[in-house]
């Protein structure tokens, strides 16, 4: 496949990443979960994963939440700079 020294994926948030469309069904979460995967492994030196803590939607702006999917990477391999 392809890969590249430096991926972004940005929106990584609950809602947008796995979109709420998908939150309570267990298949559609799997798909978005193997879409991550595939993200995160085209990487061959950095990966950046970045998320808003609030964001607009029309005229409202709401806060939001970290991803699912960023608890499960493994704690050895994020370095975060900044704890949400």
């Amino acid at each position: 496949g392809l890969e590249f020294p430096v991926v972004f994926l940005a929106g990584m948030e609950q809602g947008l990443f796995p979109h709420a469309r998908s939150l309570g069904h267990p298949e559609e979460i799997e798909e978005e979960r193997r879409l991550f995967y595939v993200g995160i492994t085209r990487a061959q030196e950095r990966l950046y994963l970045t998320l808003s803590r609030y964001r607009r939607f029309g005229s409202e702006i709401s806060s939001s939440r970290p991803s699912s999917f960023l608890d499960e990477l493994p704690p050895e391999i994020v370095d975060a700079e900044e704890v949400w």
